[in-house]
């Protein structure tokens, strides 16, 4: 029998013979097949550049300038879209405990902020007990841009930060981790550690106190999973400090 007198059902898997590419099936795929492989891509993607050598007073002093707050949300922000749409395609977001903002996400994310700060200002004093100051903070420079535009672009870079952080380091990371073996605590100790060292232009002090803080949103997370407390919660915590660091310049 030739190809043209196949009969119609025959022919190759997926589909009958004479007929062109079935295809792609809808809808979430599962997981990775090498999940710490698909992790450490992403990772070097997204915060690789985090470990280049930078001018820190440099940038200290462009905290004070809407500019610098208007490209850091043009640089997040796809980011963070780019990777929920992995998220999505590889198993749906509800895998990975996304779900709609609530109204109680709010006040949760203040009492994450609360938290935080309270890891933070100890340790803070500690380390200035012993002559250290925040390389980044300890630079910047008075309000160079209007409050108008300031204010607006710092707590949107706030929120961008917060939301593309606790993506990343908490909701997928921690899954990832997960699925190549590790156990809860041993998942959140990576994770902090490795959120840590990215903020490295902050010096050792200010690794060891970013890994801190980490773990304080990795245990919110395990705990409750409301993603969207600790995203506000991280955002009002980073705009908080800039705030502090940029009024103490001013008066």
């Amino acid at each position: 029998m030739s190809d043209a007198e196949v009969e119609p059902g025959e022919g190759f898997e997926g589909g009958p013979r004479g007929i062109g590419p079935q295809p792609l099936p809808a809808g979430p795929r599962g997981g990775p097949d090498r999940p710490l492989l698909e992790a450490a891509l992403v990772f070097g993607a997204y915060y690789l550049g985090s470990y280049a050598q930078v001018d820190a007073s440099a940038l200290g002093r462009a905290l004070g300038t809407a500019s610098y707050h208007g490209r850091l949300v043009v640089e997040l922000a796809p980011k963070a879209l780019l990777l929920l749409y992995l998220m999505s395609r590889d198993e749906g977001l509800a895998a990975f405990g996304l779900a709609p903002p609530r109204p109680a996400d709010a006040l949760r994310g203040l009492g994450a902020a609360l938290g935080a700060m309270a890891i933070v200002l100890p340790a803070g004093l500690l380390l200035r007990a012993f002559g250290w100051s925040n390389p980044l903070l300890g630079s910047t420079g008075s309000p160079a841009s209007s409050p108008a535009l300031l204010v607006p672009l710092l707590a949107a870079s706030s929120l961008a930060v917060g939301y593309g952080e606790e993506l990343f380091f908490r909701v997928y990371l921690l899954r990832r981790l997960g699925q190549a073996g590790l156990g809860p605590a041993w998942a959140a100790l990576a994770s902090s550690l490795l959120f840590g060292s990215a903020h490295g232009l902050q010096g050792l002090p200010g690794i060891a106190v970013a890994a801190c803080l980490g773990l304080w949103f990795s245990w919110r997370w395990l705990r409750g999973r409301h993603f969207h407390e600790l995203a506000l919660g991280h955002a009002m915590y980073d705009a908080a400090v800039m705030a502090l660091a940029l009024s103490a310049r001013a008066a």
